[in-house]
């Protein structure tokens, strides 16, 4: 036997597999790269990367994980923002669009499908790759049904996140190096509140990274869990989904499987327009961030020190 794939198999995992039994060698780590696990283009090339994404947490780790590799990366609040930042530069400014989906203003598939229409009068197509949770059937088929080039779910791993740049934005470089293992000391704590191992490993065992964001869900907290109550409060589905998603965003961040989990909740009733019990799952999911949150702050500091 060549090869050997737990299920569920992943695209990444399939393609590394492949790439393993043809005989392929994985690039060396490149200079830039502070973490073992490394992706380097085969053209030595630095590539210029829009992430679409309102989520502060998510939008430093985006920003960290890729310009540890050498890219360089512009930050858009929402898909308005980023269709504004392409239309400036005659859609020729940036080599990938990372685009969250649920954004205000624009969403992610509305603003793909303004990009479309319009760079097709330069004769122009950007590559954008949807990052987005999964949480609703068929979402990965209407990203690419709206002209999107790939697909990363959230929370997005390093490696997933790369691999699918690489294949969309050419020339194609050769396979990843294979994950590296979560940091010796990193204190492993595998529990449904808080996987310390398995949130270190997230950011490919960059303590100072985690710490950074565990400050920031620490300090966009208040306002976070505030629009899920004043939702609650208007009787407002929409509103509702919208918020839960945002949450539950940041904390799988932190591989916390109760308080996501608790979030995913919210979100569904939102999406599903049923809010029968939503006050009972609001109460649930603000009892878990209660738990959570003091884990966190001892991460925080043990970073600090």
């Amino acid at each position: 036997m060549a090869a050997n794939l737990t299920k569920p198999i992943t695209q990444p995992d399939l393609f590394d597999a492949i790439v393993s039994v043809l005989g392929q060698r994985p690039q060396e780590a490149g200079p830039k790269a502070r973490a073992t696990t490394t992706h380097v283009r085969a053209d030595g090339r630095a590539l210029r990367i829009l992430v679409a994404e309102d989520n502060a947490t998510n939008q430093r780790l985006a920003v960290r994980l890729l310009e540890k590799r050498g890219h360089k990366v512009v930050v858009a609040g929402n898909g308005k923002i980023a269709l504004e930042a392409l239309e400036k530069s005659t859609f020729a400014g940036f080599d990938v669009v990372l685009m969250d989906i649920q954004m205000p203003e624009m969403d992610g598939l509305e603003a793909t499908a303004v990009i479309r229409r319009r760079e097709r009068a330069y004769g122009k197509h950007t590559t954008i790759i949807a990052m987005t949770a999964r949480s609703m059937k068929g979402d990965r088929e209407r990203c690419l049904g709206v002209g999107m080039d790939g697909y990363v779910a959230k929370p997005v791993r390093a490696e997933d996140l790369l691999t699918e740049i690489e294949r969309h934005a050419a020339p194609q470089a050769e396979s990843p190096a294979e994950p590296a293992a979560p940091a010796p000391n990193a204190a492993a704590e595998f529990d449904e509140v808080l996987d310390r191992a398995a949130a270190l490993a997230h950011v490919e065992g960059d303590t100072d990274l985690l710490g950074e964001l565990v400050a920031l869900f620490l300090e966009d907290c208040p306002r976070l869990v505030g629009a899920v109550r004043e939702a609650l409060a208007r009787g407002d589905a929409k509103a509702l989904e919208r918020a839960a998603h945002a949450l539950k965003g940041t904390l799988s961040n932190f591989a916390a499987s109760a308080a996501t989990a608790a979030a995913l909740r919210l979100e569904q009733m939102g999406h599903g327009d049923d809010l029968a019990q939503a006050g009972e799952a609001g109460a649930a999911l603000e009892a878990e961030i209660e738990r959570l949150k003091p884990l966190l702050e001892d991460t925080c500091q043990g970073v600090a020190r």
